[in-house]
């Protein structure tokens, strides 16, 4: 009898306190469960995800801003050629460039000119002469491409044949591949008449044009009135679709040439041998794909 009454005396207390306690924290449950309904108005929620539906009462109370202060809003930009956003309202009324739609459309390249698809990523048209410029630098090495693109793989396919007919030597680098800075250097050309007559040549046009532009105010200073075939169009669109087609030829052009020179000086053979099939008969290109001798 001693005992129990020792045991209840100890357990008494334990059980006056956990009862005393037990509506506190079912208050304080309560209340935590009344601040979780009811947002703090001292917290700040970001949600760049869009998680919260627009009926949240994180939403309704305004407490969800965005990341990004109101001051950076006001003054930066925001470009999205994705279409990304939602609420095309927040995107900046800037153009983008077509060839670059992660940048600004340049201020010069406003699509008037021929082939203009706003690629400037290092401004060399900073200005109306330096965009003249330009334009003109591009035309001529476009064009020279072009009949380089043409003349590279005929003189790899004719050029023997031609020098033997004439009894000449012939001037093509090791591996019947076309001279050039990377295929054997420029010097298989030995009479020095050869580059006389050809840094002459590109003298006189030079100094020609240069004549030309001073006496006269052309709209178009890469119109040289060569068209023998009539082939510029009669129409503004005929003529605007084909000297579209020269510029994106030409920068087709440019990159061929590119790439004829970098194929041979790294496979050390002749281009009309990596691909026949592109420059020789079927029969040929197909007999010498079955031997093993293209790469």
């Amino acid at each position: 009898m001693k005992i129990t009454a020792i045991a209840l005396s100890f357990l008494l207390p334990f059980t006056v306190a956990f009862t005393s306690k037990c509506p506190v924290s079912m208050r304080t449950t309560a209340k935590a469960a009344d601040a979780v309904a009811i947002p703090s108005p001292e917290k700040t929620i970001f949600d760049p995800l869009g998680l919260y539906s627009a009926n949240s009462p994180e939403r309704l109370n305004g407490l969800i801003k965005p990341l990004e202060s109101s001051i950076l809003s006001e003054t930066k930009e925001i470009l999205d050629p994705m279409r990304l956003y939602s609420d095309q309202s927040e995107v900046s009324g800037k153009e983008t460039s077509a060839a670059l739609p992660f940048l600004p459309r340049p201020a010069l390249l406003d699509g008037s000119l021929p082939g203009d698809r706003g690629f400037d990523p290092f401004n060399f048209a900073s200005d109306a002469n330096s965009l003249q410029w330009q334009r003109k630098s591009e035309l001529k090495h476009a064009r020279l491409a072009m009949l380089a693109a043409v003349g590279w793989p005929m003189a790899e396919l004719m050029h023997k044949n031609i020098a033997n007919a004439f009894d000449l030597a012939p001037l093509l680098a090791s591996n019947d591949r076309v001279p050039s800075i990377l295929n054997d250097g420029l010097s298989h050309a030995h009479f020095p008449a050869f580059w006389i007559a050809t840094i002459a040549l590109a003298a006189a046009l030079e100094i020609t044009e240069s004549v030309a532009e001073n006496d006269s105010c052309k709209l178009d200073p890469t119109d040289y009135g060569f068209d023998p075939l009539n082939l510029g169009g009669k129409t503004d669109g005929q003529k605007r679709f084909m000297q579209e087609a020269e510029v994106f030829n030409g920068r087709l052009g440019m990159l061929a040439i590119v790439g004829f020179a970098a194929q041979e000086f790294v496979l050390k053979s002749a281009v009309v041998d990596q691909i026949p099939i592109f420059f020789k008969p079927l029969n040929v290109a197909f007999e010498q794909l079955m031997s093993g001798g293209a790469m």
